[in-house]
């Protein structure tokens, strides 16, 4: 690239393709105008601006560990995103949800301190714009699976076994990885639901095609999004002098909004793989599952004090609410697969569904002393799952049942 083209490429706006070397820059009769990517800049320079002196002036009267952490993480990056976004560098936009997503739980964690609290609602109307540029900035991309991807669903891994692990084989200390202290019924199911989530995000990064994870980016935008609004609804019940605190907020507003973006960036990706299509049987099933679940997930959300009155063992509500977000991704995702045509479009959602339901039906039988038989949701939870169970590893295990001819 020549001297004047550089300079040019510095000033003039254009769609910055995720993780790819080429660029396609406009012409230079465009280079003095002020687009989009000029007003993102402009404005996340003030917003961090006030967010560090936010951060400066709460220091100053009260210490917390992870506020210092979290503003010394988010300078950097924010140095790093405004270089290359200035520079127009590919992953830029990515680095952009990032540091929105660090800048927005600051701002969670002073509006739960009552600190600054009209200005908190200000950075947070500047801090949707900003997301609502990069996402106008996104660029549409092509049906292979990129490194962006594939960091998304590492991350989300790690995470997700790191609970998994603990909620699973170490119950009663399964608090070193979540923020907050549930009995062992409650983190081996917790366990069975983050083991689900490694089993999709591990597959996820071991595909090559769009439609392969088409479903589970969407399980994925919904099951963090919601836990995350839902947090905000318990803001009370957290220790922000913990550090599973920082990284439980920071996860849930992270993973959704990029999640979501990749979606964005994918949505011209329609196309279904050619072969044989789904078998009847299995778009039935997941419709009925789809909607077992979304029966389910949505009384946890919208009335979860009284689904404790009928949950088969004794569960607190903000528990209960939290659990409504992993069930409302089991059903938005079962049911989006149900569109789909191929096998491989629905693999993922099947397979690391079995893995939730029999793992869900082991926890509960190590601790089925808890459950009262004498209710009818007791019976309906051990038939449900251990019904499903079966269904599920059998649509696996047999290509027959799953796909026509």
């Amino acid at each position: 690239m020549n001297r004047s083209l550089a300079l040019r490429c510095a000033v003039v706006p254009w769609r910055i393709p995720c993780c790819e070397a080429s660029v396609k820059f406009a012409s230079s009769s465009a280079s003095l105008r002020f687009g989009p990517m000029d007003v993102l800049i402009a404005l996340l320079i003030p917003a961090m601006t006030a967010i560090f002196a936010w951060c400066r002036a709460y220091n100053s009267t009260r210490w917390v560990p992870g506020l210092q952490t979290m503003s010394a993480v988010l300078a950097l990056l924010t140095v790093i995103t405004l270089v290359g976004l200035w520079l127009r560098k590919p992953g830029s936009l990515w680095l952009t949800l990032v540091i929105v997503s660090l800048a927005a739980t600051l701002a969670v964690f002073f509006w739960s301190m009552r600190f600054q609290r009209p200005l908190i609602e200000l950075s947070t109307v500047v801090l949707l714009a900003v997301s609502v540029l990069t996402f106008r900035l996104g660029p549409q991309l092509g049906p292979d699976i990129g490194p962006c991807q594939r960091i998304l669903f590492g991350f989300v891994l790690s995470f997700a076994g790191w609970v998994a692990y603990w909620g699973l084989f170490r119950p009663m200390q399964v608090v070193r990885a979540l923020p907050f202290t549930v009995p062992p019924l409650h983190a081996r199911f917790l366990g069975a639901m983050y083991l689900s989530g490694t089993v999709f995000m591990l597959l996820a990064m071991l595909s090559r095609q769009w439609h392969e994870i088409r479903v589970v980016t969407v399980i994925l935008a919904v099951w963090t999004g919601m836990l995350g609004i839902v947090s905000l609804f318990h803001l009370a019940a957290f220790d922000w002098t913990r550090r599973q605190v920082w990284f439980w907020f920071v996860a849930y507003i992270c993973y959704p909004l990029v999640a979501l973006w990749i979606s964005w960036c994918q949505r011209g990706e329609n196309d279904h793989p050619n072969g044989p299509g789904l078998a009847g049987a299995l778009r039935s099933y997941l419709h009925l599952q789809g909607a077992a679940a979304l029966v389910v997930a949505l009384p946890l959300l919208f009335a979860p004090r009284f689904m404790t009155t009928v949950w088969p063992w004794k569960i607190p509500v903000a528990i209960a609410h939290i659990y409504g977000a992993p069930f409302l991704s089991y059903g938005i995702g079962s049911l989006y697969a149900a569109r789909q045509r191929a096998w491989s479009e629905v693999r993922i959602v099947v397979i690391g569904t079995l893995v939730f339901v029999v793992g869900v039906l082991s926890a509960s039988r190590i601790h089925r002393q808890l459950f009262n038989f004498q209710t009818p949701s007791a019976w309906i939870w051990f038939g449900g799952f251990g019904l499903a169970s079966v269904v599920l590893l059998l649509f696996a295990s047999l290509p027959s049942l799953r796909t026509r001819g």
